[in-house]
């Protein structure tokens, strides 16, 4: 309260000001989502394979008008994930704060560091695809097929150079679960990025990589490089004379599952308009070419199956991490 001979006039005064900015945040929360730009949030730098995915599916909302506000890329690099995960998860209720999700990342990033941003702090908002895995040579490469080169290392065990992205990505995860399905044992080179595991195979210095599909599609185009086998659960339709792992009789299925999260807390309806968005984004001519030139597998699941299908995975992610060491390294 204020002390002065006119403070019933300022008592009254401060009343109406502090009613007057309640009712304008009341009309501001009362507003039809989306009033202001939505953030997607990326968690590698640009160029990287998380970062085309997201910059194309936000072109595709802006061509064909799927939301009335433009989306703004944020890069938040740093940590295989955290830092853009912590960011996200302590945005609870935001609609406005998208992720952009790799699958199994999302699961993986709080068993490698230890932290509680679990799947309980973020929404699922819906998958678009794979982002399929292979194991692949160079051209000139003497091994014409999977069982070739699988017979050549059971032969010299440790003679086959694979080069792969990172530790605890995917790109190591297909080679290190072939290596125990089919008794065999690898040579595994880590480098710093996907693009890098490929060039040190094309340049001759491994003899394979397990790379996704996408990192190497100008390769495969122009010849330079050889699938041998992809780890999708069935044959990609622009390799079409390329077996699947299955195939060969190793039922593995690896890949980077590209989609959307929200942070937990978020509104129904907030929710249902962003999966209707993404839904959109996947059955569009655009996303279909998309998937077509990048070798993606043909995959869509809403917000709920894509919950259901990250809450599966979550005990093997769990046990790859556990097996190679990586558990709770903050």
């Amino acid at each position: 309260m204020f002390i002065d001979t006119k403070g019933h006039f300022v008592q009254r005064i401060a009343g109406l000001l502090l009613a007057a900015s309640f009712a304008v945040s009341v009309t501001a929360q009362a507003q039809p989502l989306p009033a202001k730009p939505i953030e997607l949030i990326v968690h590698t730098g640009p160029g990287g394979g998380s970062d085309i995915f997201t910059r194309t599916v936000a072109d595709i909302i802006s061509r064909e008008k799927l939301l009335p506000v433009p989306t703004v890329i944020q890069n938040k690099a740093g940590g295989g994930g955290l830092i853009a995960q912590n960011y996200v998860a302590g945005r609870r209720g935001d609609p406005y704060t998208v992720f952009a999700i790799a699958s199994s990342l999302l699961v993986a990033v709080p068993i490698r560091n230890g932290t509680d941003n679990g799947l309980d702090k973020f929404q699922p908002l819906g998958l678009l695809g794979f982002d399929i895995n292979c194991i692949a040579v160079r051209a000139e490469s003497p091994y014409r097929t999977l069982k070739e080169l699988l017979d050549a290392t059971r032969a010299a065990p440790k003679s086959i150079n694979i080069s792969m992205g990172s530790v605890g990505s995917s790109s190591h995860y297909l080679p290190f679960r072939l290596e125990q399905l089919a008794g065999v044992r690898f040579n595994l080179v880590s480098m710093k990025s996907g693009a890098e595991a490929v060039t040190t195979m094309l340049g001759g210095h491994v003899h394979a990589s397990g790379e996704q599909l996408a990192e190497m599609t100008q390769y495969i185009e122009a010849g330079k490089v050889r699938v041998l086998a992809v780890a999708a659960q069935k044959r990609v339709a622009a390799l079409p004379n390329v077996p699947t792992l299955k195939e060969s009789g190793i039922d593995l299925h690896v890949g980077a599952g590209r989609g959307f999260a929200s942070p937990a807390g978020v509104s129904r309806e907030a929710v249902a308009l962003l999966e209707s968005v993404f839904e959109k984004v996947y059955k569009s001519a655009a996303w279909r070419d998309y998937m077509r030139r990048n070798y993606y597998e043909d995959v869509y699941m809403n917000g709920a199956e894509l919950t259901r299908h990250m809450t599966e995975i979550k005990p093997d992610v769990e046990r790859f991490i556990r097996d190679l060491g990586l558990a709770n390294k903050p």
